[in-house]
């Protein structure tokens, strides 16, 4: 019988004969990582190479169904993971809406908190401390949402729709009416929203164009061999039209602006930024060569301290696009086909005296069996070349 997944039908179209363990390699251990890693028992890359974390994802999958714990995989069993995964329907609520957006703005059936606001006055804007307070509160919850739907964006699309959420409930919850801090008086434009289904032009495959050939498509490229639905648009994507990173950077108010003494020559234990000024709802924004143009924003989620009000974790959520993710935080696609927006979390934790212990990528928009994480303390705490600068703001 031919197996339902497309993928394992394409590896194994006569079955599998005998087993595939550690040390075998090839298409048709491909498709096997792919079906462990959908059903989250692999994270590592597709690679085609039956190794270690391939072997122990294959134990937690024997493990989870009550079978003896081999780590190898035979003909009956791949029957077994085939059938499971042939069921599996991984998009998020808001892509199988029939409006990601409105789904993504109806707070109460999301079990947003409702926006509470402490205090007397009859008007309200970006620059009063309660709306600072407020949103500081709303962003660690949305933040939830967004994660629950891979809501994916570049980092100024992000900082904007966090900033454009909170300003529907609030208006919704408490009749406040705020203006957008960027666009202010002008008019404001209508979010582009995409998904799988509906790419509006986005990137959803890695054959496309001349970059075809850059380094960091191997996994991709071998798994949309097998299965041609796969796509890079593993979320719901939003894009803000014709605003950039250093619009945004110019339309919020400084909370600490860029100081040569925090430069840290290199120490990349050593954050570029107060890291004890930050609050939630603040917004970094980085220049990485130092040519007075911000190119890119980070969004401070939750911050927590010690006893001494030292800060010692940081939440972050950091927004990006690229054709396929590589080692370089701004190669940009020369193409709207080629855009890939995706979102990740960075945790960072701190000592005592505010030196970096760790540094994790603790939840990305895209599988991490197709994709590598890209971003860290030093992509969001620090610049990228001498003569960067960095600035901590808030809307305003």
């Amino acid at each position: 019988m031919a197996f339902q997944d497309v993928a394992l039908r394409k590896a194994f179209p006569n079955g599998l004969q005998g087993e595939l363990a550690r040390g075998a390699s090839g298409t048709g251990v491909v498709a096997v990582q792919y079906a462990l890693g959908r059903l989250g028992h692999l994270h590592d890359l597709c690679d085609g190479k039956f190794g270690g974390n391939t072997e122990n994802a294959v134990k937690a999958y024997q493990s989870a169904i009550g079978l003896p714990v081999t780590g190898k995989m035979d003909a009956a069993l791949l029957t077994r993971l085939d059938a499971v995964v042939a069921r599996l329907d991984l998009r998020t609520p808001a892509m199988k809406a029939a409006d990601p957006l409105l789904y993504l703005s109806d707070f109460r059936s999301l079990r947003m908190p409702e926006i509470r606001i402490v205090g007397t006055r009859e008007i309200y804007n970006w620059a009063s401390p309660e709306i600072h307070v407020a949103y500081g509160n709303w962003v660690g919850h949305y933040w939830e949402v967004i994660k629950q739907n891979r809501v994916e964006a570049d980092c100024k699309g992000m900082a904007l729709f966090l900033m454009d959420q909170f300003r529907k409930q609030i208006k919704q919850d408490r009749f406040i009416t705020l203006p957008h801090p960027v666009l202010r008086s002008a008019p404001e434009k209508n979010w582009i929203v995409a998904t799988r289904d509906k790419t509006r032009g986005f990137f959803s495959r890695s054959d496309t164009g001349a970059s075809a050939a850059r380094a960091g498509y191997e996994t991709v490229k071998a798994v949309e061999k097998l299965d041609p639905q796969q796509s890079m648009l593993s979320g719901v994507a939003v894009h803000y039209p014709e605003v950039s990173a250093h619009q945004v950077a110019r339309a919020c108010a400084r909370v600490w602006d860029w100081n040569p003494a925090f430069s840290n020559g290199g120490d990349t234990s050593k954050p570029e930024v107060p890291v004890n000024q930050l609050q939630p709802g603040h917004l970094i924004f980085i220049d990485h060569s130092g040519n007075g143009s911000f190119d890119h924003t980070v969004n401070v989620i939750k911050v927590e301290r010690d006893s001494t009000n030292r800060t010692r974790k940081i939440v972050m959520a950091v927004g990006s696009f690229d054709d396929v993710r590589d080692n370089s935080s701004d190669t940009e696609p020369t193409l709207l086909s080629l855009i890939n927006n995706y979102a990740e979390e960075v945790t960072v934790e701190l000592d005592t005296n505010g030196h970096i212990s760790n540094s994790v990528v603790s939840w990305s928009s895209e599988p991490d069996y197709i994709v590598k994480t890209r971003y860290s303390a030093r992509t969001t705490l620090m610049e990228q070349k001498a003569g960067g600068k960095l600035i901590i703001g808030r809307w305003a």
